[in-house]
């Protein structure tokens, strides 16, 4: 993201990881240029960062991966192809970007975005380098794709780097079923709430492998408790929350599958169609001493990034911008 707007503006704080302008002068640039020449543009999202974080730091600020689609009628626009989005709930003609959300009791706002550039556009044909050539792809991003997770991994390096204060690390069942970035987080010893498949397999302690739904049709019915995760719309939203203990990681973190169940019968069993509780499993890296009410509202903390999507969206036009060229993500 660069600045769109005319006159001088105050060097960006050095954030390692965001890209840099290649000449210390401190302009952002304007749609028809600047009387002896156009320099290459200043990024914004680094300027804006440090005030953000000021505002919303807390001892519960977490960070939030999601994604976003934008339906697109031309081909011309950096990234468009047809692809599943979830903006429709179909495959469509559409821009799709992954965002990084950052979030606390103080609010919550969208803090870094990656272009995601699936097979149309990433490539090592003729045919992709001219398409990426005329929207000024670079070619580290041109040469292959770079999956959603491993998106969300780079803007939780820049993060990292900035440094941004965080407790965990959130996102939805498709970065959490990918185990490079769960590895990597663990490598890193960054504490990590992820939704997963019930058919995720997980190792146990004695070395046995088992998929987290055999895990939880092991717990008690008494090792249940019953608690609410967030405030929504008609109150405290409560399930029946349980945790059990996979083998351990060598990070000095702790691994955990959260399971969530529904107080009352509320889905159809696919096979016998009689109602059942729903139940959905999360896996967790906190420090050793976490409690389970402390795994749930972190759990509970990912819709936040849905909520800035719909502020963005709203207010500002995110899914209505206009811009085809690379340089504007």
């Amino acid at each position: 993201m660069h600045g769109n707007c005319g006159g001088r503006a105050e060097r960006s704080p050095s954030y390692e990881g965001w890209p840099s302008s290649r000449e210390d002068h401190g302009w952002l640039p304007v749609a028809g240029g600047y009387p002896g020449g156009v320099p290459p543009s200043t990024p914004i999202r680094p300027l804006v960062l440090q005030p953000v974080v000021a505002a919303l730091a807390a001892d519960d600020a977490v960070l939030i991966a999601d994604e976003t689609g934008d339906i697109k009628k031309g081909t011309k626009t950096a990234g468009v192809q047809r692809q599943y989005t979830g903006t429709a709930g179909r495959v469509e003609n559409a821009q799709v970007s992954v965002h990084l959300s950052y979030g606390s009791g103080k609010g919550r706002t969208l803090i870094d975005s990656e272009l995601y550039l699936g097979k149309g556009w990433a490539g090592a044909t003729a045919e992709h380098e001219r398409r990426c050539a005329e929207q000024g792809i670079p070619p580290e991003r041109a040469n292959a794709v770079a999956t959603k997770p491993e998106l969300a991994r780079r803007m939780l390096e820049r993060a990292l780097a900035a440094p941004v204060p965080f407790t965990y690390f959130l996102a939805d069942e498709a970065y959490g079923q990918c185990r490079a970035l769960r590895v990597w987080l663990e490598e890193h010893q960054v504490r990590h709430v992820f939704a997963v498949p019930k058919d995720e397999v997980l190792p146990l302690p004695d070395g046995r492998t088992r998929q987290a739904r055999e895990l939880w049709a092991l717990v008690r019915e008494d090792a249940f408790e019953r608690r609410s995760c967030a405030d929504g719309a008609k109150g405290p939203r409560e399930h029946d929350w349980a945790a059990v203990q996979p083998a351990s990681v060598s990070t000095g973190l702790e691994r955990h599958l959260l399971i969530r169940r529904s107080t009352v019968p509320n889905k159809k069993d696919k096979k016998t169609g009689a109602l059942v509780r729903e139940i959905a499993c999360f896996l967790c890296h906190t420090h050793p001493d976490t409690t389970l009410a402390e795994m749930v509202v972190a759990a509970g903390q990912r819709w936040m990034v849905e909520e800035s999507f719909q502020v963005a969206k709203g207010q500002v036009g995110l899914d209505e911008h206009e811009v085809r060229k690379w340089c504007s993500w």
